[in-house]
């Protein structure tokens, strides 16, 4: 039997544990304008993910979350960005694109904002490719270089391209692209 003092030092335990094992409770964020025209962020998707840790020290590690999130199975490109602080605990990811069967268009305007506003200390973008291959195109190429550069410019690192295949991804880090 517990007492109400015994209660919350159980909680308090419980609330210790979870840090410790940084438990993953992933957030979708967009951004929205406000009544007085200012950008701000917008919760509309949390999901509490209790097997994977909120600790992405490789690709690995991101790819297991992805495909928990079922981000390889769209029939067009989806493009995340993933904000990281600098435990590489993720703190957010925002849908920042949806393409065709084979190309997708991203802002780089709006992904400075979006991880501004987020507040991260390191950035990863994500996108499937629906064919099931993994190997980089030209414009992949392209716009993870212009991220990097874009994230050398904010003082946030850009450091990983992941793209989605059929139960296969390809690390842009892993490959030494990046």
């Amino acid at each position: 039997m517990f007492t109400v003092k015994g209660l919350w030092l159980e909680i308090a335990k419980a609330l210790l544990i979870s840090n410790e094992r940084a438990i993953m409770n992933i957030r979708k964020y967009e951004t929205r304008l406000n009544g007085n025209g200012f950008v701000m962020l917008n919760l509309v998707f949390s999901k509490y993910i209790p097997e994977i840790e909120n600790n992405f020290t490789n690709s690995e590690k991101v790819y297991q979350l992805c495909r928990t999130m079922e981000w390889d199975t769209y029939s067009e490109e989806h493009v995340f960005l993933l904000s990281f602080n600098m435990k590489f605990r993720l703190k957010a990811f925002f849908e920042i694109g949806i393409g065709n069967n084979d190309t997708c268009l991203v802002d780089r305007r709006g992904i400075a904002q979006k991880i501004l506003l987020s507040n991260a200390a390191k950035m990863i973008m994500v996108h499937n490719h629906p064919s099931g291959d993994p190997t980089p195109s030209k414009e992949d190429l392209n716009v993870s270089n212009e991220l990097k550069k874009l994230g050398e410019l904010l003082g946030i690192p850009f450091v990983d391209s992941i793209i989605l295949g059929d139960w296969v991804y390809k690390s842009f880090a892993e490959e030494g692209i990046l």
